[in-house]
């Protein structure tokens, strides 16, 4: 009895799971382009932002600082800024203040990406189970029309084999994304707290060490 019911569900049509497959490689599209985009964009110019600062400590605006920082979309920017302002007005010693800002913005940065590291572990297991539908279907198909013969065999499981191959199509780029996203997010985080390190006692009032800082 139990059988039946299950012979019953494996029967319906896996035509389902391949919209459920090209559901997901839509969304594994979406967010390795926006995380791409978002990326470079956090990336950001720091030599030229270094100099920017330098240019409104000589005119001892320290207010002009933080309008620099919240102006631009590097991650760079951001931490410096936090850090500064958790060190001012928290109180806070400057390696917390650094670590909170690091980890706040690698949040940020890593948002999306565990789309892509799910969806590379489980896609091919999804278009497997569409395969395993199918090929019981098939069978099931020959046992009902034997004189079918191998025909039905082989058609049902070329078509069942499709989930497969869809699985895999969508899993090897997400993958390789999701690795290359990883990479790159760590060598945002290196720069930007290096960029920090060096530019925080600057930006805090220690204006002797500018001269120090521009020939790092």
């Amino acid at each position: 009895m139990l059988l039946q019911k299950l012979l019953a569900i494996a029967l319906i049509s896996t035509e389902w799971i391949i919209w459920i497959l090209l559901l997901l490689s839509v969304i594994s599209v979406a967010v390795i382009f926006e995380r791409f985009f978002v990326l470079r964009l956090k990336r950001g110019d720091l030599e030229r932002l270094k100099q920017r600062i330098f240019t409104v400590i000589r005119k001892t605006n320290n207010a002009g600082i933080e309008n620099i920082l919240r102006q631009d979309n590097s991650s760079a920017a951001k931490i410096l800024l936090e850090t500064i302002q958790n060190t001012r007005r928290m109180g806070l010693d400057f390696e917390d203040s650094l670590t909170i800002a690091i980890s706040e913005e690698k949040l940020q940065l890593e948002s999306r990406i565990s789309i892509l590291g799910t969806l590379g572990n489980n896609a091919p297991f999804i278009g497997l189970f569409g395969t395993v539908l199918g090929i019981i279907n098939a069978f099931h198909s020959l046992a009902q029309n034997t004189k079918g013969g191998p025909t039905i065999i082989m058609t049902g499981i070329s078509e069942a084999l499709i989930a497969t191959a869809l699985g895999l199509f969508i899993a090897i780029p997400a993958v390789g994304a999701y690795n290359y996203f990883v990479r790159r997010i760590k060598r945002i985080i290196v720069s930007a707290e290096n960029f920090t390190r060096m530019l925080a006692p600057v930006c805090m009032g220690a204006k002797e060490s500018i001269e120090r800082a521009e020939n790092r």
